[in-house]
């Protein structure tokens, strides 16, 4: 079952006013890519595309129209965004792309689709979601957009060639539109959550002070900030705290 779903999104900002200025022009291109042919179309933003071990991470926001009621939390939740065959390509591309389930063989999927992209590849075809566009969009500061605009025909691959620097130029202006209403919070990368605690001692570390000096500018005792900083190593999977720092700034977490 489909159903309009732009409320949906892999975080929780429905309260947010960023969200709520989003709406409306979200609203604006999919009636523009309506009007071009296309039938479904998903937004996700991601503030760092990729974990240090190279695998995609889950966007902060995701907005999506006339898609499976399933697809948010599968793509969210259960990891098919990190075996989803179109996000690994456009990650590595930067001009718009067509891709086809049907006949990948045709399109840009022929470069990456393999056996691990099976339950996407499934998901789509089972749910008519055969083909469509894919504009990848690389942000200033490192942030990450694709806008993916879905068409439900059987053979259409020649018309979606047509329509391809239209979606483009759709995206771009979109894009330039609505990024100075993003909220705060979607800035935020998740793959990693630190404390405020844990965020401060590391920045203080990474500013060159030890531990002690650390200690006497929070006033702190020592044991505290050896803590954090522990904590901090423990979850970013670092080895000593220099690591630390640098997946730390990774993540954009200092």
């Amino acid at each position: 079952m489909r159903g309009e779903t732009a409320a949906r999104l892999a975080v929780h900002d429905s309260g947010h006013r960023g969200a709520a200025a989003f709406e409306p022009a979200f609203g604006q291109l999919y009636d523009d890519v309506r009007q071009l042919g296309f039938d479904a179309l998903i937004y996700d933003y991601t503030p760092v595309p990729r974990s240090l071990e190279g695998e995609l991470i889950t966007p902060s926001l995701l907005r999506t129209r006339n898609v499976p009621d399933d697809m948010v939390s599968l793509w969210c939740q259960s990891g098919y965004y990190q075996v989803d065959p179109v996000q690994i390509h456009a990650l590595d591309s930067c001009a718009p792309f067509t891709w086809s389930y049907c006949r990948p063989e045709n399109t840009s999927l022929r470069r990456v689709l393999n056996e691990q992209h099976r339950p996407v590849s499934h998901y789509m075809q089972n749910h008519n979601m055969r083909c469509g566009v894919t504009v990848p969009l690389h942000l200033p500061k490192g942030g990450f957009v694709t806008v993916t605009a879905i068409h439900t025909g059987l053979d259409t691959d020649n018309e979606i060639e047509t329509v391809l620097a239209r979606i483009g130029l759709l995206a771009h202006t979109f894009q330039e539109h609505v990024f100075p209403l993003f909220d705060e919070a979607w800035y935020h990368c998740r793959h990693v959550h630190l404390s405020p605690r844990e965020q401060e001692c590391l920045a203080w570390s990474a500013e060159g002070l030890t531990a002690k000096e650390i200690a006497r500018k929070l006033h702190r005792s020592l044991a505290t900030v050896n803590l954090h900083l522990n904590n901090a190593a423990r979850k970013l999977g670092a080895s000593n705290r220099v690591q630390a720092v640098v997946r730390a700034m990774h993540y954009r977490l200092l």
